[in-house]
């Protein structure tokens, strides 16, 4: 393929493999569609419609674990173990920021909704 993924990314949805070294797709959002590049906010709504706060903890943990431990682990070593723990620690943080925000939304919808109708 001889043009960027991010050129065609906002006429079809993207599938696949999305990690790469292209130049072109190093740093940019390739799952995102073109609403949700201009308002990021719809992925973490669209993500805490489907999952509790308490079930994403679980699963990343379950993650980790299965990654740290198995036999066949990309975690073979005590500093990749390690770096994989740090990684686990810091995305649980972008998951709570990220409800965080989805709830400040959500009672920043709520009061819209309720100074509209008191308007009427």
């Amino acid at each position: 393929m001889n043009e960027p993924l991010n050129a065609s990314a906002d006429v079809i949805n993207f599938s696949g493999k999305s990690h790469n070294k292209h130049p072109q797709w190093y740093n940019e959002p390739l799952r995102l569609s073109k609403e949700q590049k201009d308002d990021p906010v719809l992925v973490f709504e669209g993500f805490f419609e489907f999952y509790h706060l308490n079930e994403v903890r679980e699963t990343l943990w379950e993650w980790l674990v299965e990654v740290i431990s198995s036999r066949n682990s990309i975690s073979q070593e005590g500093n990749d173990r390690a770096n994989n723990i740090f990684f686990y620690e810091k995305l649980e943080q972008i998951v709570e920021a990220c409800f965080i925000i989805h709830k400040e939304n959500q009672v920043g919808t709520n009061k819209d909704k309720e100074i509209s109708a008191q308007q009427l």
